[in-house]
């Protein structure tokens, strides 16, 4: 679907590249430039790492942040920015706050992304319980007051958690005003029906893989990963309690095929995870990688055996789990959130129930030794990938938002 270029004002919290949604938002900032669309970024933290940065031209709006002073002078700096820029359509991500919100969506047709739980459908660390590890299933409301203090899923200072249900319930009220939200799963769909808004309204379009973007595939100097013999399986993601990490490493030890277990992320815990790492049985290897850039990554996916995402919180889209899959790698997950979605159990992927060690590590064993399933499977993952996370598919339905959204905003003008 071709369509006349726009002016678009792309919306992003961060200016650089700090995690998934930053990674979205570049990726799809050069593909509306490559599709002649004049695009601005604003954002509202400033940009630390330039080489980081989501867009080489950018515009930094400290009033973008709820931090940055009295809302008055704030909706003022943004106001003028945005009538300066005259967009045909604001693409907001990160944007939380109710006011700003209705803001954007009075001046200019306004989308906001969706692409995680906290402070949009839950005032906590993305519906888990992180003392019992595992997934809540409640909708928004009063028991989010309670929750912390019994499963450890949110700050336990009154006034904070107040103010953070606040937040939500607010943006909540916001959203229901608005014409179009843009999610990337049927899970995250779900969980914004929940908290009451029109299932009409909510426009799922998975995120897009194009490695084209980031130059494609590279691989890594021998120096720093060298050859080896053994299969590899690979984890990608921070190194948070939540991604799973420790779950991969334990399931190494009832593996009895040794292989080549790669670990690409950073984050606290690391030092843990290196620990524990060190009691994994010698015929394995265990590798940390630390971050790096995507087409090493993009290199690994196409060598590994299969890509593990013992991810225990409900994962709202899972990047990894595309990307892998567009890349050939069969992917082995616990069945949470939108991974189901896309990890199809002997199709594309084998799925286990979330946290069975024993059956994450009899599925490594089963890609490892059944050369015949793996070979089902890798097939299986890129052909879904090709046909579900196709950049041109994946703009196609932005346009059409694009479209509804501007033509609902003028007919609401008097």
């Amino acid at each position: 679907m071709r369509t006349s270029p726009m002016r678009i004002v792309h919306i992003t919290m961060h200016g650089e590249i700090v995690g998934g949604t930053e990674t979205y938002a570049a990726d799809l900032h050069r593909l509306l430039e490559w599709e002649g669309h004049e695009i601005t970024l604003l954002h509202g933290l400033a940009v630390t790492r330039p080489l980081q940065a989501i867009a080489p031209a950018r515009v930094h709006v400290p009033a973008l942040r709820p931090d940055a002073g009295p809302w008055s002078q704030r909706a003022a700096d943004v106001r003028r920015i945005v009538e300066r820029l005259a967009p045909d359509v604001i693409l907001a991500h990160d944007v939380e706050e109710a006011d700003l919100l209705r803001l954007l969506a009075r001046l200019r047709p306004t989308i906001p992304f969706v692409h995680v739980h906290s402070r949009y459908v839950c005032p906590g660390h993305g519906k888990f319980y992180a003392r019992q590890k595992r997934i809540c299933s409640r909708p928004f409301g009063p028991y989010c007051l309670i929750a912390p203090y019994l499963h450890g899923c949110a700050t336990r200072r009154p006034w904070r958690l107040w103010a953070d249900v606040r937040t939500t319930r607010r943006w909540i009220e916001a959203a229901r005003e608005i014409p179009r939200i843009l999610v990337a799963s049927e899970y995250m769909k779900r969980e914004l029906v929940a908290v009451g808004l029109s299932e009409a309204r909510i426009v799922v379009n998975p995120i897009f893989v194009r490695p084209a973007l980031v130059g494609g595939e590279r691989e890594l100097p021998r120096s720093e990963f060298p050859l080896a013999p053994l299969p590899i399986v690979l984890f990608c993601g921070r190194l948070y309690a939540y991604k799973g990490a420790d779950l991969f490493l334990r399931a190494l030890e009832l593996v009895a095929p040794p292989v080549r277990a790669v670990l690409i992320g950073e984050g606290p815990e690391r030092a843990r995870l290196e620990r524990l790492a060190a009691r994994v049985p010698r015929r394995h290897t265990v590798l940390f990688l630390g971050w790096l850039d995507r087409p090493f990554i993009f290199h690994l996916y196409r060598r590994a055996r299969a890509v593990v995402i013992p991810s225990v919180w409900p994962e709202p889209f899972c990047r990894v789990s595309a990307e892998a899959m567009w890349h050939g790698a069969p992917v082995i997950a616990f069945r949470v959130g939108a991974l189901p979605e896309w990890v199809r159990d002997g199709e594309t992927g084998l799925l286990v129930e979330p946290g069975d060690v024993r059956a994450l590590a009899a599925a490594i064993e089963r890609v490892v030794t059944d050369s015949e399933l793996m070979i089902a499977l890798r097939s299986g993952a890129q052909e879904f990938a090709e046909k579900t996370f196709a950049s041109w598919r994946h703009l196609e339905r932005l346009m059409c938002a694009f479209e509804d959204v501007r033509q609902e905003w003028a007919s609401a003008i008097p």
